[in-house]
């Protein structure tokens, strides 16, 4: 397809003086600085937690840091490339650079292909950090690169539209030489029909030379421009390619039921990123993907996993929360500040009927959920995905999955992860908070890392109580770990409310891609349904009003 393609986007700005590539550069170089020191400061934070703890941290944050200096440093080179080399050589990245205010987003588009087409692949750190100087036209790159014959013939029209205004104002091209007239001549037609690259990349130098652009920029830029075909194919993966099923079916030793389910994607048109979300339980065969599409922009997958598993907690999930122990355990809860004391309380017909559900669906579905996490682990290490940033998000079980998929990350080489995993958002997360665990997941993530909690899910404060004995569980409180943003999601009130209200909850904390009107539509179709079927079987029988109420409870 050969349609928006606009080079123009992509290349660096012909309009800017000397001294305005400087600026450009000077604030490009001290924002990575201190977007790379950040990143420093939570692996430190990972090693002193690991240290106070007696365990033996080894190499691990030496490899990290130097991984992490040789991303920063290379990205640097590109924008030093792309600002046409300001200076005698490219600085070295100082740890003591601050951080200033100003940017071009042309310059960054520009930087970005240029980063994508010589390294062939576009590393989350790298967009987690340009992201936050100014917006980035991801598709002006995509379209570049996927069309390069399209991209060379707006050149071309661009190059006679000069000619012809030099023309009228009846100056002489004393340098037009063969190059041009070459290119004019038709020797670009066809860039992925067989014309070697050498002389594809020159004939496109010659081109941008006559736009005003020049230095060693211009030639990488036209290089990464003629091999765009081997670029794209290690930058969008298998799943980009919709090659799925045999990508999967090697990693489905340990668990039975395992698929990536597109939400929204567009065929042939990838987008620089992808997303893949997680659900925690399934009411029915369309809640593997249906609560995940409130997203729009980059391209969206859902993981399937053992539905039956999922169907079958679903089911003993509601039945548990319509019951009269569910609404004991809320009564319990209520009366008491410290949740710790309240198992030792519960009346023996309360403990089995809580046990039916602990001892089969939920351990069930959990140790699934464990084994399907190390799964997606092996699958996202081995950029199933492509060379390209990747969102997860998940709630109740899902996000267990996610985590157990970030542990099994966090144990590998930092070199082979430094730029993987850009952004994470868990809810209703069953996972204790164990500082140490949640250091090594957020030195793995480049850009945000979200816990929602809701201290109101007595459902999950129970089943975790009993499978981890332990009340201090993410999706209940807070994460008081570096760099964790602990977001409270007060709408959520019980376990099951996390498949309506998620839309919602992500779009409070300002995920990227959340459409309003989709989460409308979910609240309306989901999240209300819920509520009155909880009202109609008593649910809210407990109110939480009055001497006790949720930000009183203590799960300590």
């Amino acid at each position: 397809m050969a349609t928006n393609v606009d080079f123009a986007k992509v290349t660096p700005p012909r309009d800017l003086t000397e001294a305005e590539r400087e600026t450009v550069f000077l604030h490009f170089f001290r924002r990575l600085a201190s977007h790379r020191n950040l990143a420093a400061l939570y692996v430190e934070t990972e090693d002193a937690i690991l240290r106070a703890s007696g365990d033996d941290t080894g190499s691990f944050k030496d490899d990290f840091n130097a991984a992490l200096n040789q991303w920063a440093q290379d990205l640097l080179h590109n924008a030093w490339l792309v600002c046409q080399e300001p200076g005698k050589e490219c600085p070295t990245l100082d740890p003591l650079v601050d951080t200033s205010t100003a940017g071009l987003p042309q310059t960054l588009n520009a930087i970005v292909l240029l980063h994508v087409t010589t390294s062939q692949s576009y590393s989350a750190r790298t967009r987690a950090f340009i992201s936050g100087l100014a917006p980035i036209d991801e598709r002006a790159v995509v379209s570049t690169l996927k069309n390069p014959d399209s991209a060379i013939q707006q050149l071309q029209k661009q190059v006679q539209d000069i000619r012809a205004q030099h023309a009228e104002r009846g100056q002489t091209l004393r340098n037009v030489g063969m190059g041009l007239g070459a290119v004019a001549g038709g020797i670009l037609i066809g860039v992925t029909g067989g014309l070697a690259a050498p002389l594809v990349g020159a004939s496109i130098t010659t081109l941008l030379g006559w736009l005003g652009m020049g230095g060693t920029a211009v030639g990488l830029l036209a290089s990464g421009l003629a091999s765009s075909s081997f670029v794209c194919g290690a930058l969008f993966g298998a799943y980009g390619a919709g090659s799925t099923a045999q990508m999967v079916s090697r990693h489905t030793r340990e668990v039975r039921d395992l698929a990536i389910v597109p939400v929204r994607t567009q065929k042939d048109q990838e987008t620089l990123a992808v997303r893949l979300c997680v659900s925690g339980w399934l009411d029915t065969q369309e809640d593997v993907h249906a609560p995940w599409s409130v997203f729009e922009g980059d391209d969206t997958f859902a993981l399937q996993w053992e539905v039956d598993a999922l169907q079958a907690l679903s089911g003993a999930l509601s039945t548990l929360v319509k019951s009269q122990t569910i609404k004991y355990v809320q009564a319990e809860i209520v009366k008491r500040t410290v949740l710790a004391s309240l198992l030792s309380a519960l009346s023996p017909i309360a403990l089995l009927n809580i046990g039916k559900i602990i001892d089969n669906p939920w351990m069930n579905a959990r140790a699934l959920a464990l084994k399907t996490g190390a799964v997606l682990g092996d699958l996202l290490s081995s950029r199933a995905f492509g060379n390209r940033p990747i969102t997860l998000t998940g709630y109740s079980l899902g996000s267990l999955v996610i985590f157990e998929a970030l542990k099994y990350l966090g144990d590998l080489p930092p070199s082979e992860t430094i730029g993987l995993i850009e952004d994470v958002y868990l809810f209703g997360t069953p996972v204790p908070n164990d500082m140490a665990t949640w250091a090594s997941v957020r030195r793995l993530v480049c850009g945000r890392l979200v816990n929602g909690y809701s201290g109101g899910d007595y459902v999950l404060a129970v089943l975790s109580r009993a499978s981890d004995a332990s009340w201090a569980v993410a999706g209940l409180q807070p994460v008081d770990v570096k760099g964790v943003e602990n977001i409270e999601c007060k709408d959520v009130e019980g376990h099951l409310q996390w498949r309506g209200m998620i839309g919602k909850c992500l779009r409070d904390c300002q995920a990227s891609g959340v459409v309003d009107e989709e989460v409308n539509i979910q609240l309306q179709e989901v999240a209300k349904p819920i509520q009155v079927e909880l009202e109609m079987a008593g649910g809210d029988a407990v109110k939480t009003t009055g001497a006790r109420s949720r930000s009183e409870i203590s799960y300590s």
